[in-house]
């Protein structure tokens, strides 16, 4: 299984120890998939006004630094954009879920194309968005649970 560690770099996560906390989830998976507790092929990607793929990341290497810096507006065309073209796997997206409404709205589109199961959002931050609800969300403290069925590599 393919799960993508979607790093929401926009300006609003540059607040409140956001980087840091993104940080530390994503170094705390690639400990969990390198000591065989999950069996996924992570692949970490940063979003802020473009979306990408860092192909050359694995789970041996730090939290790339470039990731700290964030800037600029959420853009989830281009998120959406980028796993049109990547299809399979899941997607674990960190975020404080600031989006514009016209984002939220694209954003509702795009997951309800999804298969079922496929994203899991992790609350980011003290004060993240109220908006971000559901059995689907997870807070940062819960980091584990948005794994835990996703761990064996059933499919997605």
């Amino acid at each position: 299984m393919t799960l993508y560690l979607v790093c929401d770099i926009s300006g609003s996560m540059g607040d409140d120890g956001r980087p840091f906390i993104v940080r530390t989830a994503v170094m705390t998976i690639a400990q969990w998939a390198r000591l065989g507790y999950g069996l996924a092929q992570l692949k970490l990607c940063a979003w802020a006004s473009q979306a990408t793929l860092l192909s050359d990341w694995n789970v041996q290497q730090e939290y790339p630094a470039q990731l700290l810096a964030c800037k600029g507006a959420s853009n989830w065309n281009a998120l959406v954009q980028m796993f049109e073209n990547n299809p399979g796997g899941r997607i674990l997206l960190l975020s404080d879920g600031f989006w514009s409404r016209d984002e939220a709205r694209i954003f509702k589109q795009w997951k309800d194309r999804l298969p079922p199961d496929t994203l899991r959002i992790v609350r980011t931050g003290p004060d993240a968005s109220p908006q971000l609800k559901g059995t689907d969300v997870f807070s940062t403290e819960d980091l584990f649970a948005a794994l835990d069925d996703w761990r064996e590599g059933g499919p997605a």
